[in-house]
């Protein structure tokens, strides 16, 4: 799966266009009053303005080797990570991340995916993201959700057979959608997975999709 555009819903836009665009430095457009876009070597991440207040969970690639380079880039610009059982690196058997919060309480997150075999690099600079990887979705039901997106959305996952009643990982290290049971801790934090909103324009095996969720259901466009 490869995400093209992800739009998020912000309450905060102005807060999150100064976050992403001033203090992180992505390249960002503000396309006009309810519209802000920060580009990524490879796709784009869009706020669109809403009086909804909602809470997020995704994550952009950076090159493997930057991520200790990533974390001083953080810190020098006063922002906290967020450490998980005192550790700020949190490792996976696909990689490592670290975690942060940005103006609308979303948890942000930097993740390097050695299997992707980008090339190295031990410096960081935001103009290195590579894409936004993965978007986190709550929902009540999701052995059904999951199943849905695998089934009529043709999203294909690495291990269909690790689904779980709480964890769904829907789609490979190029791109995912994490289908969670509402409630759930989003990890590294003691907030709860809620009800999110958000559309995404993807393509899997060649074929684009523009899709979105919204209370816990899919829309096509």
């Amino acid at each position: 799966m490869e995400i093209k555009k992800l739009t998020l819903f912000s309450n905060n836009l102005k807060e999150q266009e100064q976050f992403y665009g001033n203090k992180l430095g992505f390249p960002t457009e503000r396309i006009n009053d309810n519209i802000v876009v920060i580009n990524t070597q490879e796709n784009q991440l869009i706020f669109e303005s809403s009086k909804n207040n909602f809470c997020y969970h995704f994550a952009f690639l950076i090159p493997t080797g930057s991520l200790e380079s990533a974390m001083d880039f953080l810190k020098k610009r006063n922002i906290q990570l967020l450490p998980f059982k005192g550790s700020e690196i949190i490792h996976f058997n696909s990689g490592r991340s670290i975690y942060f919060y940005d103006m609308d309480g979303n948890i942000a997150e930097f993740i390097e995916r050695p299997t992707l075999q980008y090339p190295s690099i031990n410096d960081f600079s935001i103009e290195q993201v590579i894409k936004v990887n993965e978007i986190g979705l709550p929902v009540k039901n999701t052995l059904k959700m999951a199943n849905y997106i695998v089934d009529e959305l043709g999203i294909n996952p690495i291990n269909k057979s690790e689904f779980s009643d709480t964890f769904c990982w829907v789609g490979d290290f190029n791109g995912v959608i994490i289908v969670v049971k509402e409630g759930r801790n989003w990890l590294p934090t003691n907030t709860p997975g809620s009800t999110n909103d958000f559309t995404v324009i993807y393509s899997e095996e060649g074929e684009e999709k523009n899709i979105g969720f919204k209370n816990n259901k899919v829309q096509f466009f």
